[in-house]
């Protein structure tokens, strides 16, 4: 038992809190529950699960809000509970299709990219062979006339007095 006026106070205030605080945390805690357990229950219809979801989304994003759960604690909630309302309506519609997209997808690349490739690969050969020839050149060149000029203009800066030097902008 707190002894202290201050502390008496502060208990007060922490019991208030709690009340208030539970009035959001109930609820939303047998909504989202509600929700997990019609998503994982193949039974339910999509406007069921819709309903149930989107309740407990509105009930997640109020309990922010309020200061009652984090907003990123509630973002992430909201995400997932989206997440698994979209993958149970995919899961309800490609049961019913025969093939699934996956399949055709991986098969219409593979078509192309045989065609294509002995033709990239001949069209690449010549350029890689012409490009590397000057570029070496130039590579060998470059680098004896930067030598050359640096200590020259160095010497030359030493060699004038300050006052003939010009001035760098």
């Amino acid at each position: 038992m707190a002894n202290v006026q201050s502390a008496e106070k502060r208990n007060r205030q922490r019991i208030k809190r709690r009340a208030r605080n539970l009035q959001h945390l109930v609820p939303m805690r047998t909504r989202v529950k509600r929700a997990r357990t019609t998503l994982a229950s193949g039974k339910a219809s999509t406007e069921e699960l819709q309903e149930t979801v989107l309740a407990a989304l509105r009930q997640l994003a109020r309990a922010a809000a309020k200061g009652v759960i984090h907003k990123r604690t509630a973002s992430r909630k909201i995400s997932r509970l989206t997440l698994a309302l979209n993958k149970a309506a995919v899961d309800r519609k490609s049961g019913s299709s025969a093939t699934p997209k996956k399949a055709v997808k991986h098969k219409a690349p593979a078509k192309a990219a045989d065609t294509k490739a002995p033709a990239k690969a001949e069209a690449k050969a010549p350029v890689k062979a012409e490009t590397k020839a000057p570029a070496k050149a130039a590579e060998v060149k470059a680098p004896a006339k930067v030598e050359a000029k640096a200590p020259a203009k160095k010497a030359d800066d030493k060699a004038a007095p300050k006052a003939a030097r010009p001035k760098k902008a």
